[in-house]
């Protein structure tokens, strides 16, 4: 599978460190077209996205756009997937698989970011996204894409409780 999106992209928004090695980063872009963009736009018109980009740039770019007599701005889904390829690469990024064990990268001069200040910047930005995203949905359903069937997605996670 091809990322829609870079390092670059992901900078325009958010800081991001310059480096030449982005398999991390990568996989995080992965993880978020897969587990978290493709939810909301469907598997179907997912699929046509990632097989012609150059066809949606309007929708992944974003454009303003009229409705109505009045004029909107679609923030486009890459900035949606950049916050949720961000808000992984926050929490994810520094857990590396080694021949040895899973373990957690650190550098000699620095001290690593709390899990829970990890695990806020994750929630804040996904949350983010879900912003960006509503923007996005009302263009697919004020110009009545053709490719976009609304899906019903479920806010938050799963709730276990204890029988007996």
């Amino acid at each position: 599978m091809q990322p829609l999106i870079t390092r670059s992209d992901i900078a325009r928004y958010k800081q991001i460190s310059k480096t030449p090695y982005d398999d991390k980063l990568h996989e995080q872009i992965l993880d978020a077209q897969l587990l978290d963009l493709q939810p909301l736009i469907g598997e179907s018109f997912f699929n046509k996205i990632l097989s012609a980009p150059e066809d949606y740039s309007e929708l992944l770019e974003g454009c303003v756009y009229e409705h109505d007599g009045i004029s909107y701005t679609n923030y486009g889904l890459s900035m949606v997937l950049t916050y949720f390829a961000y808000a992984r690469y926050m929490m994810f990024s520094g857990v590396i698989d080694t021949p040895f064990s899973v373990v957690e990268k650190l550098s000699d001069n620095s001290r690593p970011v709390e899990a829970s200040a990890k695990k806020t910047l994750y929630t804040l930005n996904r949350e983010a996204a879900v912003q960006v995203w509503e923007n996005v949905k009302n263009y697919l359903m004020r110009t009545v894409h053709p490719d976009f069937k609304t899906c019903k997605t479920k806010q938050g996670g799963f709730r276990f409780k204890k029988i007996g």
